[in-house]
């Protein structure tokens, strides 16, 4: 018996000496990753979108390249100590989506400390390259990040347990690229730098390529030589052919491209949200979109965090509510100015998203603007204090209906005339507390402002 009990005791020491063997690795593997900061990411690439069409928009068209042979010419992310990580190789998605080029879908690796860019933008037909070290910290906190999310309510598991789990490379003209963080429905912007024009050294490409990426550089710049020398832009023939008063206005000169209009819609100011809705409170959640492409979801557990930040100049905000009595749930959607409403409606590449200097984004632009003349991208990061703030307030009546919306700072009370009431719908239970059913009414309300698209960058409906 003693025998019997001394065997099982040396049985039992063995398995919990084994369990705690690999508990002890486990924690190992799991404080490595975090010194390393090694998460699951992917990478996306996204183009400046310069018009509004159904289809056939106009974009800066830019060229990625992932070179074996040149690696300083290839787009790619680099830990401090020069470690190549990956490089990105493809054609742009959308601007305020993006798309994933080969080389970007999500798998385990460190975050890197730095971005490396050569392109080719096809529409002005220069290259250009830059580097620029990455904030790793915020983006590590931000992909390791599990606050409150809008899918949280879903029946469903959520893939995706991080709020973020993607970088994404915006190209804007003239050179300048915004780096953000995605993960649907988030996105927030993290950095933003300006690349140099290069001339690319013929000697360097001389030779056979040693890869597909080296072929893809090849033909890159056999296009970029062959436009050089006709003249002939081959990107904007078709702009030229679909839109021929909004390529008039461009030769002319009458319409240039700049990237001075993106770095203004950088700009972050201090501003809340307030909403308020007859017979109900208003429990402060609410997501909204900006101008400078990021969205969000402000929820519970994040109202501190945000009610003190700056923010960029929105451009949609929606909202939820709950009847006292009925107990039902309803979400609302505001459009703070005009826009097509085919755009506002379609969930396609052809939705809305902030395009270069869309007339009605630039005149509600200006509300924020003159409130806050000394503010621009370079005092992003400079706070303000709470008595700078201004409210950005939105009135309903007891029927979930917009009464109207003004932005206001001390005494001073701007009405927003081209707000308008999007949509209105019972939230769908079974799919949690955030998401409408679809079917019922939109434009609920209509704007009071004069729509000032210019139907030669814009399809009007």
């Amino acid at each position: 018996m003693i025998r019997d009990w001394s065997t099982t005791t040396k049985i039992i020491t063995i398995i919990v000496f084994a369990l705690l063997s690999m508990a002890f690795a486990w924690a190992y593997k799991e404080q490595q990753m975090k010194n390393n900061k090694v998460v699951e990411w992917g990478a996306k690439i996204s183009n400046a979108r310069y018009a509004l069409y159904k289809k056939d928009n106009f974009d800066n068209m830019i060229s990625t390249q992932k070179s074996d042979k040149i690696r300083s010419y290839s787009t790619s992310f680099y830990l401090n100590d020069g470690t190549w990580l990956r490089s990105l190789d493809g054609d742009s998605g959308i601007w305020g989506y993006g798309s994933t080029p080969l080389g970007g879908n999500p798998f385990e690796q460190p975050l890197p400390d730095k971005v490396r860019v050569t392109y080719l933008d096809n529409i002005t037909n220069q290259y250009y390259q830059g580097e620029h070290s990455l904030p790793t910290d915020q983006i590590y906190a931000l992909m390791t990040s599990t606050s409150k999310k809008v899918e949280d309510s879903h029946e469903k598991p959520n893939p995706k347990s991080a709020n973020y789990y993607g970088i994404e490379l915006a190209f804007a003209p003239d050179g300048w690229v915004i780096v953000f963080l995605t993960g649907w429905p988030r996105r927030q912007e993290v950095a933003s730098f300006q690349a140099t024009p290069i001339e690319p050294d013929p000697k360097t490409l001389e030779g056979s390529p040693v890869s597909s990426g080296d072929e893809m550089l090849y033909m890159s710049y056999d296009a970029y030589l062959h436009t050089k020398r006709t003249g002939k832009e081959h990107y904007a023939t078709e702009f030229k052919n679909n839109h021929p008063e909004a390529y008039k206005k461009w030769q002319s000169g009458d319409w240039t491209i700049s990237s001075d209009w993106y770095k203004q819609m950088q700009t972050k100011y201090p501003w809340n949200l307030y909403i308020s809705i007859d017979g109900q409170e208003w429990n402060g959640e609410y997501y909204a979109e900006f101008a400078n492409t990021e969205r969000f979801a402000v929820l519970d557990d994040q109202f501190d965090k945000y009610n003190s930040a700056l923010k960029a100049v929105p451009t949609k905000i929606r909202t939820w509510a709950t009847d006292q009595e009925s107990d039902e749930r309803t979400e609302v959607e505001v459009h703070l100015y005009p826009r097509p409403q085919w755009s506002a409606r379609s969930t396609s590449s052809e939705s809305y998203q902030p395009y270069y200097q869309d007339p009605n984004l630039n005149y509600f632009f200006k509300y924020f603007e003159n409130l806050y003349p000394t503010r621009s991208l370079t005092t992003n990061n400079q706070s303000a204090s709470p008595d700078e703030f201004a409210t950005l307030k939105i009135n309903f009546d007891k029927n979930l209906v917009l009464t109207d919306a003004y932005l206001q700072k001390g005494n001073q009370k701007t009405p927003l005339e081209g707000a308008y009431q999007f949509s209105r719908a019972p939230i769908d239970l079974e799919e949690g507390q955030y998401t409408a059913k679809r079917g019922y009414p939109l434009f609920i309300t209509e704007p009071n402002a004069e729509d000032l698209s210019d139907p030669a960058f814009v399809d009007i409906d």
